[in-house]
């Protein structure tokens, strides 16, 4: 957990001085998405809602590309269809790491995505934290339209590039190559710039 607190202030730290030597803006966002698992076995994932809350940067590269770092505390809630004893709900911090490039308002963004599992739990609240990875990655990309210097509205698509699961047979979850695969609905609003 220090070691997580320290990798945040030091993002912290990084993103203000990137921000004190450029135009950029901070912001804060919400986004609302359906998460589901894929995996290689009998594991049916139905489609379930997630949610994100958080802060954010966009600190300008040149007049049509900038980095956009965010930090989000994200729920999800990943259910089978076919053994409900096997549905988890996982809250995390995830720290996607965008490029992003304008035409005019529109934006197109991509990355990689860092995400440290704080919590899991199945149904009946028991603590499956152990059966998650410590540290998962993934990949996002994803369009939208930033409104003048206020708020802003995008689509991404949060793929896993990494596994969600612990790979381990003494656990049922942990006998698949299961990643998640979201798309959220993202609404912002930026300060500054």
């Amino acid at each position: 957990m220090i070691k997580t607190l320290l990798s945040l202030g030091l993002l912290a730290a990084t993103l203000g001085s990137a921000q004190a030597q450029r135009a950029g803006t901070v912001g804060i966002t919400l986004g609302y998405g359906r998460d589901r698992l894929l995996g290689n076995n009998n594991y049916q994932s139905v489609a379930h809602s997630a949610y994100q809350a958080g802060l954010t940067a966009n600190v300008n590269v040149s007049d049509k590309v900038s980095f956009h770092p965010e930090v989000l505390y994200t729920k999800r809630y990943f259910d089978t269809s076919n053994d409900a004893g096997l549905n988890r709900d996982i809250s995390s911090i995830d720290v996607p790491l965008l490029g992003r490039y304008y035409v005019d308002g529109l934006f197109f963004e991509a990355g990689p995505q860092v995400i440290i599992p704080l919590k899991a739990v199945n149904d009946d609240g028991t603590d499956t934290k152990s059966e998650v990875n410590s540290v998962i990655l993934d990949y996002v990309a994803g369009v939208g339209y930033q409104f003048g210097h206020g708020p802003s509205l995008g689509v991404r698509y949060d793929g896993g590039a990494t596994n969600t699961f612990k790979n381990n047979t003494a656990t049922t979850l942990g006998t698949g190559k299961y990643k998640s695969s979201a798309v959220f609905l993202v609404l912002g609003y930026s300060f500054g710039g």
